[in-house]
């Protein structure tokens, strides 16, 4: 029995080892890399795929177009002399009749239509392609931009609630000892009565706000969970959340895809005014064609048979030009809207870049600021650490009441709180900044 229980004791051991190594800190970067998967991310891949097949296409259209067809008809053959329209819904009667006899038709054709020289056409909506090619992988890169920004927001967010859940956790422990404290005070009559029941109340308060700040955490851990398509498993607060690091800032934004959409929008209507001034020129085309064609006459058993066996073979070759000249008159309209939707696009472009500089001010000035709130509440804690030791350690003497204590208390928890929510904001501060940056290193690798 007791190598039975000797032997439980080192598998408890053992696993309680293994869970605290797997117990490790989440790397930023393999957030990012999970998140791969989420849904808006794979739309985005098929976007870029959809351009990329959208390009190749326009590749090809410069290929000849190269038709086949066959038929094997059974009607009357009376003609009509006359000329129409050839519209939908007409189909061709020839030649002349015979006493309205019916007739077995067979016929097949391939016609081949090259259009070799259109004026830029073809280049145009190749370079159409190659624009929206771009324009997919900036939407891409906004969405993975977004993405990360709101995964580094979670992952703060559950860090922040994790960091309250201690404290919460702490101020347990600092008012279970203070119930010990004033019961034994209380018998000792060096304390009166209602000490120990303020002190539990303020246990119960502190257990209270503990399972609140862990329904926070979990929000954010599920938050993450949607992002990424794991569980956050880890307890551990990353050390250097508790930390102030030192980092060049710069205004530059001419990186972000924000300002990169607008871009290629712009180059996007420049290649359609392009294709407006050129939609007015003709296009030439290389023509060809095959026929083969039987017919057999009356009802006789050999109708079936000789429109096979009396072919009559055509064939066909020559230059066609084709010219829509009412585009002339479109032109100028078609020309002066894409003009304007430039303008649109320009404004845009420089709106996104003024409201990009202006958030990289502010949070500048916020980081900096947040900087000195870190240190005051630093030595705001420390202050009040060491008061609530000292003031404690005279009401164990019974030479102040608990009241007094309580209220010194108070000042401990609300420093470590603003302690807390300091770095907090720090982080986010840098959050938001690394978003109009376009560019998360920093904290990956701090974060790591």
């Amino acid at each position: 029995m007791k190598y039975g229980m000797l032997i439980m004791g080192c598998f408890l051991l053992s696993y309680s080892l293994t869970c605290a190594q797997t117990s490790e800190n989440i790397p930023l970067s393999k957030l990012y890399q999970e998140a791969a998967s989420y849904p808006g991310i794979t739309a985005e891949t098929s976007i870029i795929r959809t351009a990329d097949y959208d390009y190749r296409l326009a590749k090809q259209e410069i290929l000849p177009e190269l038709n086949l067809q066959a038929q094997h008809t059974f009607g009357t053959f009376e003609g009509a002399a006359g000329a129409f329209v050839p519209l939908p819904g007409f189909f061709n009667v020839s030649g002349e009749g015979i006493n309205g006899n019916t007739a077995v038709n067979t016929m097949a054709s391939a016609t081949l239509k090259w259009d070799f020289l259109r004026f830029g056409k073809y280049r145009d909506q190749i370079e159409l392609a190659q624009v929206n090619q771009k324009q997919a992988q900036t939407g891409f890169d906004i969405k993975v931009l977004e993405l990360r920004h709101q995964i580094t927001k979670a992952y703060f967010g559950w860090i922040h609630g994790k960091a309250m859940q201690d404290w919460a956790k702490r101020e347990a422990e600092r008012n279970k000892s203070l119930v010990k404290l004033s019961s034994s005070l209380v018998q000792s009559g060096l304390a009166a009565a209602a000490d120990s029941l303020i002190a539990s109340t303020r246990l119960k308060q502190a257990i209270a706000q503990q399972k609140k700040w862990e329904g926070q955490t979990n929000r954010f851990k599920n938050q993450l969970l949607e992002y990424t398509g794991k569980a956050v498993n880890t307890e551990n607060i990353p050390k250097s959340f508790f930390s102030i690091r030192e980092a060049e800032m710069n205004d530059s934004a001419r990186n972000h895809p924000l300002l990169t959409e607008k871009k290629y929008q712009d180059e996007a209507l420049k290649v359609r005014e392009k294709i407006v001034d050129h939609q007015v020129l003709p296009d030439i085309s290389l023509l060809a064609g095959g026929l083969l064609r039987g017919i057999g006459y009356g009802d006789n058993s050999r109708a079936f048979q000789d429109s096979y066996e009396l072919p009559i073979s055509n064939y066909l070759v020559g230059v066609g030009l084709t010219w829509n000249l009412s585009q002339w008159y479109s032109k100028g309209l078609k020309t002066r809207k894409v003009q304007q939707e430039q303008k649109r696009v320009s404004l845009e472009k420089e709106a996104v870049k003024r409201s990009i500089t202006e958030q990289q001010n502010s949070l500048q000035f916020h980081i900096e600021k947040s900087k000195e709130e870190i240190q005051e509440a630093e030595d705001a804690y420390r202050s009040a650490s060491e008061s609530y030791r000292l003031f404690k350690v005279r009401y164990e003497s019974g030479l102040i009441n608990l009241t007094t204590l309580l209220q010194i208390q108070q000042s401990l928890q609300f420093t470590e709180k603003a302690r807390i929510q300091a770095y907090y904001d720090y982080w986010q501060y840098w959050n938001n900044y690394a978003y109009t940056q376009a560019d998360f290193s920093m904290l990956t690798t701090i974060f790591n």
